[in-house]
């Protein structure tokens, strides 16, 4: 794997750039299950710049799309499921939000880029969606299905043709793992139809959390690539033709297991430990941490 320099920002191509963390592992050590969604080595970050007109911050250098599309494909994350519950409240949040924005009708498609094991397609289908999915992971395309019996499209949005227009896109915790979000932004326009949701859930770099943890900082993960601030989205939205309609904090659902083996992974596998682990898993906690942006934006009718 090769990577490779920017010289400008990828977003708004200003050269205008500079350094904003030094980079804390050898990418040359950089393989398939550091893309887990369930990673939980905090703190390894890449190189990242700072552009000065957008306030876009990415990796640089940076992995090649081709390199990523192969290192998702081959990827398995059995953990993710197992906090099907925590994830469900975080995403019927979502869905009660869409509904309220939306005015939700019977039928109403929505698309679902990243849709890992199909949790939230699941419940997008249970409030009346005509629900589709997009995920590049073989292996969680397989889960989708045999959980909840959904057919999930194995691949890329850029090679997802559907026939149709959504009414609804989500984009929940995406747009951080993406080479090229302003290409990948294109593309996701041509699958929007006019006056249509598109709801965006991505780490905050401007957030409390991550000034105070510094290269701690939990969304700090080698699969995260880039992150946004409150500016850089506007300017992402902006330039694509969308009204932010909503902006919230995001809010985290998990079990006291899924927490407390963040910070002692060993918890997971010790034997004898069954009643302990089975006693955490039932216990979930709601952790407003605010260090994620939840926006809700709507495409603007194109006018020739």
């Amino acid at each position: 794997m090769e990577l490779k320099q920017r010289k400008a920002c990828p977003l708004c191509q200003s050269e205008d750039i500079k350094l904003f963390k030094k980079g804390t592992f050898d990418p040359k050590s950089v393989q398939t299950e550091n893309f887990k969604i369930t990673d939980s080595r905090y703190g390894s970050l890449w190189t990242f710049f700072s552009c000065q007109n957008c306030h876009f911050v990415f990796s640089n250098p940076y992995i090649p799309e081709k390199n990523i599309v192969e290192f998702y494909s081959q990827l398995e994350d059995r953990e993710y499921s197992a906090e099907a519950e925590g994830r469900s409240k975080n995403f019927k949040t979502i869905l009660k939000r869409l509904k309220g924005l939306h005015r939700a009708g019977q039928g109403d498609s929505l698309l679902d880029i990243g849709a890992a094991s199909g949790i939230f397609l699941n419940l997008a289908k249970q409030e009346g969606y005509r629900a589709a999915g997009i995920e590049p992971s073989e292996s969680l395309v397989e889960e989708a299905k045999k959980r909840y019996g959904i057919r999930l499209f194995k691949g890329t949005v850029d090679d997802y043709h559907p026939g149709e227009k959504f009414s609804v896109i989500t984009l929940l915790d995406i747009i951080e793992h993406l080479v090229e979000p302003g290409t990948f932004m294109t593309t996701v326009d041509g699958l929007l139809a006019d006056n249509g949701i598109l709801v965006i859930v991505t780490p905050d770099i401007n957030s409390f959390a991550a000034r105070v943890t510094g290269k701690r900082w939990w969304h700090f993960r080698i699969a995260h690539i880039n992150f946004f601030n409150l500016k850089s989205l506007r300017y992402l939205l902006t330039k694509h033709g969308y009204d932010i309609l909503l902006k919230k904090k995001y809010a985290w659902n998990f079990s006291l297991f899924y927490l407390v083996t963040r910070v002692f992974p060993t918890l997971k596998n010790l034997k004898g430990k069954k009643s302990l682990q089975n006693l955490l898993k039932r216990l979930h906690l709601k952790l407003p941490l605010f260090d994620s942006w939840e926006i809700y934006a709507r495409k603007k009718k194109r006018t020739i």
